[in-house]
Order: C-alpha cells, then sequence, then structure tokens
C-alpha cells in the first residue's frame, strides 16, 4: 500500500493534470469546463473493475500503451451517453447545426480523450523528468468489462494508477476515469523521483 508522502505525490500529479485538462478543453469549446476535484488511489489491476462501476455499465474506452522510461498502458473510461451528449454539444458549438455521423463523434471523442490523458502524462513528465510517449488511441463502446478485455496481458496484482473526476460544462456533467497501468516495476521508478518510494 502507499504511504501518505506516496499519495501526496500522485495526489499532486492527478490535480496539476486536472488543472491543465479543464484549461485545454475551455479553450476548445470556448466556454469554462471545471473539473470537481480529483479522487486519486492506487490499487491492483484485479481490484479495479468493481471500483469503477458494474460490468455491464455502459463506456466509451480509449486505449493507448505509454512508451518510455515508465512503460505501460492508460485507458481514459467515460459513461457513454454523457460523453456522446457532450460531443455533440461540442460539434454544435464549434461547428454549427450539421448531421453528426458517427465517424465524427467517435473521432471527437478521441480527441478529446487524447487532450484528457495528454494533460495528465504532461503533469506526471514535468513533476518527475521521466520520459513518456502515448501512442495514438484506439475507441471502443461496450460494458466495461468488454474495455478490459484489451488488457489481457495485465497481471491481477500489477499496481493501477486511478483518477476519478467529473467535468462540468454549465449543466452538463461528464463521468470520466483515468487509468495509468505502469508495467510491473514501473511504479516504483516513478514514485522514487519524487523521493518517497519505499
Amino acid at each position: 500500500m502507499l504511504n501518505e508522502l506516496q499519495r501526496d505525490a500522485l495526489k499532486e500529479v492527478g490535480n496539476i493534470g486536472a488543472g491543465h485538462a479543464a484549461t485545454a478543453l475551455s479553450q476548445l469549446l470556448n466556454t469554462t469546463v471545471k473539473l470537481s476535484e480529483p479522487r486519486i488511489d492506487v490499487l491492483k489491476f484485479r481490484d479495479l473493475s468493481s471500483r469503477i462501476g458494474a460490468p455491464d455499465r455502459s463506456v466509451a474506452a480509449l486505449h493507448m500503451y505509454v512508451r518510455g522510461e515508465a512503460p505501460g498502458q492508460m485507458v481514459v473510461l467515460f459513461d457513454r451517453d454523457q460523453s456522446l451528449e457532450f460531443v455533440h454539444v461540442f460539434i454544435k458549438r464549434i461547428i454549427g447545426d450539421i448531421q453528426i455521423f458517427d465517424s465524427i463523434a467517435d473521432s471527437t471523442l478521441k480527441e478529446l480523450g487524447n487532450i484528457i490523458a495528454g494533460s495528465y502524462l504532461t503533469a506526471l513528465i514535468s513533476l518527475t523528468g521521466i520520459n513518456l510517449l502515448p501512442s495514438v488511441p484506439t475507441l471502443s463502446y461496450g460494458t466495461i468489462q468488454a474495455a478490459f478485455r484489451t488488457l489481457m496481458s495485465i497481471l491481477p496484482d500489477q499496481d493501477v494508477f486511478l483518477i476519478e473526476s467529473q467535468f462540468l460544462d454549465t449543466d452538463r456533467t461528464v463521468s470520466g476515469q483515468f487509468i495509468l497501468i505502469p508495467e510491473t516495476g514501473s511504479l516504483q521508478p516513478l514514485l522514487s523521483v519524487f523521493g518517497v518510494n519505499d
């Protein structure tokens, strides 16, 4: 389990990343996007699915690989209905009233997820100095159970860094979860940079 110093260090990553994401989304949407204070935890992969909702919860999932000095995988999860509504509002605000095809919604959601994931990665890089590079994201819709099938290479006892937050755009709320799954042993180098490793 993490000690208090480690938890504080990771919480700082979450807070800075959330701030970056809110700023970037506000600029894109040309309106104020606020984020609720993120909930941050580190847990074992086997405990992740029960923590983030029922196995049949309908989500939009963006999955990407992280290369560099602390390699691993990242997943950004949104509630599906909330995220699609958010995307439609976003496109309407930028382009106006047009028919929105699935491909447009998908590419927009990918970009929004990319911004959020990139914001947290940038915070991690700026605080640790460790080189991390995300791959192009893939997007899928389905249940949490289905989303996690893309993560079959992950061992049950691997550490998972979880950030849960809500994005607030006027009267709309989008619940999101950012999940960083470092390869075995990759989390300790990240924590050691903060001087707080066990």
